[in-house]
């Protein structure tokens, strides 16, 4: 009795659940169960769908499209070489005639070349003059005179005087170059140098002495016969600088050519210490001395 009565006590009732057609129902486990199962398969179900979406898929066509393009390939290159002999012995049978080759398109073999002429920019073209007058003097022996001549005789107390003719071509550019002699010629040994000739000073000379005793109207007139230091003709400007130690030359920068002479007269000076060059400047093969560059500047 005391187990029944404690059994009774703790005994729970549920209340029955209706259907919609008004009867009543208990859940039971198997119902439970029942449920539980669907929605394990349900559950196994996507898990699966989404193991077959991550397997891999099937191996890809594309190898054997390759295999047959290629196949295709080799058939037709074999086709056109066992063709080729047959269709080069025919149109060796029949050649085409003159007309037929002319009627042929031909495309322009130049490439664009014509039109690239017209950008290249015209090649400068410059004139090159050889002293026609040589003087030497000296400042150390302002009376001395030499005459003119052939030798350059440039050092601290000496100088050179030259004239050079302009070309007549309408040439506004000009220039002073010095040419050495070649290195390996017989002719490397006429020329003496010492010290430091890095710097031989070009100086333009524009006017007649006024202390000469019988002064010339224009520098034409000028007689190198009895030219001295005591008068030389009136400096202008500096020309420019030639380094003699310069390969394979060396060129002043461009200055104006005189507009209304048809010479051009410089002095040859050098202002470094122990500075010495002479020579024997001769118009001979192989040439080197100072010449005078002229060219039309655009």
């Amino acid at each position: 009795m005391f187990f029944s009565k404690e059994r009774d006590s703790s005994s729970k009732y549920a209340p029955l659940a209706l259907h919609a057609d008004g009867e009543d129902s208990i859940a039971t486990p198997e119902k439970h169960s029942f449920s539980e199962y669907d929605h394990s398969s349900s559950s196994s179900l996507v898990a699966s769908d989404n193991l077959s979406a991550l397997a891999p898929s099937k191996p890809s066509q594309l190898p054997k499209l390759i295999l047959y393009f290629s196949f295709a390939l080799a058939l037709l290159s074999a086709a056109n070489i066992a063709l080729f002999p047959a269709t080069l012995s025919k149109y060796l049978a029949y050649p085409l005639s003159d007309s037929q080759l002319e009627a042929l398109p031909y495309g322009d073999a130049r490439l664009g070349l014509d039109r690239a002429a017209k950008m290249i920019p015209t090649p400068q073209v410059y004139h090159q003059a050889w002293p026609d007058r040589i003087a030497r003097v000296s400042r150390k022996l302002k009376n001395a005179v030499w005459g003119q001549g052939v030798q350059v005789y440039v050092t601290v107390e000496d100088s050179t005087i030259m004239r050079f003719p302009i070309a007549s071509t309408g040439v506004n550019a000009c220039a002073l170059s010095w040419r050495p002699p070649p290195e390996f010629s017989a002719r490397a040994k006429d020329v003496t140098t010492k010290g430091d000739i890095t710097e031989i000073e070009v100086w333009q000379l524009i006017a007649p002495s006024a202390t000469s005793a019988a002064v010339p109207s224009n520098m034409d007139e000028l007689d190198y016969d009895n030219l001295s230091y005591s008068t030389l003709p009136v400096r202008g400007e500096l020309l420019g600088v030639l380094d003699l130690t310069a390969k394979p030359n060396s060129t002043t920068l461009e200055f104006a050519c005189p507009s209304e002479a048809d010479k051009l007269m410089v002095e040859m000076r050098c202002q470094r210490v122990a500075c010495h060059v002479s020579f024997m400047q001769i118009d001979m093969a192989p040439r080197f001395g100072f010449e005078l560059m002229s060219r039309r500047r655009e």
